[in-house]
């Protein structure tokens, strides 16, 4: 296949310092969020976005100074342009269920298929075009959506739901512009059941900043929680013909693989969120069957009683938050190869296809004595290098080291996690 440029990639590869460095929030935006509802339909060979609804929210969370994505993470982004000067104003690297479920078998076979997803930004003061893009097998972004949004168009929403739902602060470390800010969501707990909501997301909360680099970092976070109460206890198993009336209808066997949970009523989950200003959402379902989901920038879930389940909650946070690529190799998935097509240098910051020194993504993580590949033994035990076996393929992929939160249930991210953690950190706080 031809690489091809869009002119979305022209503006991205090219553009993108000048565009970050002229960028001034009071320039374009005023407080809040835009919020766009969006359907995403498509086959094997076909895919497209429609508006749903644009909502104005109360809350905007993220920071002021990064409003240009520079991460080159996710296999989406969406750019937001001033419709009058076509200024880059705001951009954001994403993945959703739609993109997942495109890389299973049932994408080839089944009828076309419709997904919920949504993309947000700080309300702009004027009209904007806002385009989306996909990585194309080669990893090239190609322009596959565009419409233009009118912030005074009274078709624009600004109703509030959810209400009645109690706030939690469960940590406050100041303005939400200048910290990462987690908003909490319950699945599955009755009215009589608010209690233990509040010590289950206590308990994976302090799960997640026992490990590092979260630990050394927990000042640069916020995390809330939106006490919200579904009419019965726990989600859907469909395998088991158990379906619950959940409030975010969390349900195992997402895209046919028993243990994943991670679709949901995108709908519901937001409006939930919008109570609270937020950069990433954590669903917590109360159930005690090992499962959960984690998608980068759309939300990842987990399970509360069973053993592993803060586990869970951190290697799912670590897709959410900073794209980091399972790093498994032997597990069953509903993935086919697809996902990562063999030859081409995969966008994740913790795997990778190549074995020249130099253009491995942690290359100055690895010792001038440490050989590569590295001999998956003991004797490179804690080393950081190049290890085969990731991304779901026992060959062709590596990783930095012998163990890591996304290989195994261990609680210790490797080196190349923890580097992307703080980077991600630190875009969304400096």
């Amino acid at each position: 296949m031809k690489k091809r440029f869009s002119a979305v990639v022209l503006i991205t590869l090219f553009l993108l310092p000048a565009a970050t460095a002229g960028v001034e929030f009071d320039d374009y935006f005023t407080s809040g969020s835009l919020r766009i509802d969006l359907y995403h339909s498509g086959a094997k060979d076909t895919e497209f976005y429609s508006v749903d609804r644009i909502i104005r929210e109360k809350h905007w969370g993220g920071n002021p100074n990064s409003l240009i994505d520079t991460m080159n993470l996710g296999e989406y982004i969406f750019f937001v342009f001033d419709l009058d000067t076509n200024n880059l104003i705001f951009s954001r690297g994403f993945c959703n269920l739609y993109g997942e479920w495109a890389v299973t078998d049932m994408a080839g076979t089944s009828p076309p298929a419709v997904f919920h997803e949504t993309i947000r930004f700080p309300i702009p003061a004027k009209p904007v075009q806002v385009k989306i893009s996909r990585r194309n097998r080669e990893n090239i972004f190609e322009n596959i959506a565009s419409f233009v949004v009118d912030p005074s168009d009274y078709h624009v929403r600004d109703e509030r739901k959810y209400q009645y739902f109690r706030r939690r602060a469960l940590i406050d470390n100041g303005d939400p512009s200048e910290k990462v800010d987690i908003c909490i969501i319950g699945d599955g707990y009755r009215s009589d059941q608010v209690h233990k909501l509040r010590e289950d997301a206590e308990r994976l909360v302090n799960e997640l900043f026992s490990v590092e680099p979260f630990r050394s970092r927990k000042d640069d976070f916020n995390v809330r929680l939106v006490e919200s109460v579904s009419e019965e206890a726990g989600v859907d198993d469909p395998r088991e013909k158990v379906y619950r009336d959940n409030l975010l209808e969390l349900t195992f066997n997402s895209l046919e693989l028993d243990r994943y949970m991670i679709e949901a009523n995108n709908r519901v989950v937001h409006d939930i969120a919008a109570r609270v200003p937020y950069d990433r959402i954590i669903l917590i379902a109360n159930e005690d069957k090992y499962g959960g989901g984690g998608i980068f920038n759309f939300y990842c879930s987990c399970t509360t009683d069973n053993e592993y389940s803060g586990y869970v909650f951190v290697h799912e946070f670590g897709h959410c938050f900073a794209g980091l690529a399972d790093e498994y190799y032997s597990s069953e998935v509903t993935y086919n190869d697809e996902m990562y097509p063999r030859g081409v240098e995969p966008w994740e910051p913790n795997i990778t296809a190549f074995t020249q020194r130099d253009k491995i993504k942690w290359a100055g993580l690895i010792g001038d004595d440490t050989p590569v590949p590295t001999p998956d033994d003991s004797t490179y035990a804690g080393v950081t290098g190049l290890f085969e076996g990731a991304g779901y393929s026992a060959k062709g992929l590596y990783r930095s080291s012998r163990d890591c939160i996304m290989l195994s249930k261990t609680m210790e991210f490797c080196p190349a996690c923890r580097r992307a953690i703080n980077r991600m950190i630190d875009f969304q706080t400096d």
